[in-house]
């Protein structure tokens, strides 16, 4: 057990000094990289823990420790910027989706609105209204078909144009 102790002491001074060593570099690397004190911090924290965590499967040459540092780093850095990647895309369909829905809620309800307009309308009225914006004919064209006079189709269309104006002010 002793031999163990004097294993952790050594495992510890080793590690403390190359924490003192790499630390500053190490950290100055990544907040070039990602202009975020607070998270370039945690990134070479993070590094070092897994330098403890392998500590005993790494050559105990300078070279090959920096080397372990700056690419567990490294590697690092770009995992989280991948997540961030998959966030930012994730975020982005999800708003589309949201704001599609949303277009398809308003035009239901417009819809909704509409035929809702219709039914309080006369049938004459709506037969005339639908004449003129359906089919796109004239107010002459109108009147010859229903054997009425171009005011009375004007005061249909009147009528239609006021109820839709009203029932639609929401949306306008």
């Amino acid at each position: 057990m002793n031999k163990k102790n004097t294993s952790n002491s050594v495992k510890e001074a080793k590690f403390s000094n190359l924490f003192d060593r790499h630390y500053k570099k190490l950290y100055n690397y990544a907040y070039k990289v990602l202009r975020d004190a607070d998270f370039s911090e945690e990134l070479v924290q993070e590094t070092f823990i897994k330098l403890w965590e392998n500590f005993e499967n790494i050559k105990e040459s300078e070279r090959a420790i920096a080397s372990f540092l700056i690419i567990s780093l490294k590697n690092k850095i770009i995992d989280e910027y991948r997540k961030k990647q998959t966030r930012t895309k994730h975020t982005n369909i999800y708003a589309l989706h949201i704001n599609i829905e949303t277009q398809i809620d308003k035009q239901w309800e417009i819809a909704q609105c509409i035929e809702n307009i219709y039914a309080t309308l006369e049938q004459k009225t709506v037969k005339i209204f639908k004449l003129s914006r359906d089919k796109g004919l004239t107010y002459k064209e109108i009147s010859k078909l229903q054997g009425i006079s171009i005011k009375t189709v004007e005061l249909h269309i009147s009528k239609a144009l006021t109820a839709f104006k009203s029932g639609l002010k929401d949306y306008l």
